[in-house]
């Protein structure tokens, strides 16, 4: 299969080297974009590209141009970020992910955790404000 090159670096490359980026295995990167090893190891070896939903799926995880991903044409970010909110765009897209898959139990649980660090870290007073910011919308069911 003939990969798409351009600007002397493959489709392959790039998704290889976003993944470095982070520092992630093969392993880590099919789980989060829940498909097979062997598929991520197919793409960044130029034996396959992925689809295109899923082309443009990695790009918004990793928050950089689809064009970019897919041609190495453009700028690489979609905005000027640098890679500080870039790595905390992935953190909260994955504690996001984690957090959807607990039980509602284990979803409070996390709350309190993380509310705790927010009054260690930020101070009491911010701690409180985060405390009394949790407010259910009116008729909503939290489970």
């Amino acid at each position: 299969m003939e990969s798409i090159r351009m600007s002397g670096i493959t489709v392959g490359g790039r998704l290889r080297s976003l993944r470095n980026s982070m520092k992630r295995t093969l392993k880590e990167e099919s789980e989060i974009f829940e498909v097979s090893l062997n598929s991520v190891f197919r793409w960044e070896h130029d034996l396959a590209i992925p689809k295109k939903s899923m082309l443009r799926r990695i790009a918004d995880y990793y928050d950089v141009s689809f064009e970019w991903l897919l041609f190495g044409e453009g700028e690489e970010k979609k905005a000027a970020q640098n890679n500080t909110v870039n790595i905390e765009s992935c953190i909260e897209k994955q504690l996001l992910r984690m957090f959807k898959i607990l039980s509602g139990d284990n979803k409070f649980k996390v709350l309190g955790y993380v509310e705790r660090i927010c009054i260690e870290d930020l101070g009491g007073e911010l701690g409180s404000a985060a405390r009394t910011s949790f407010v259910c919308p009116e008729g909503a069911e939290v489970v």
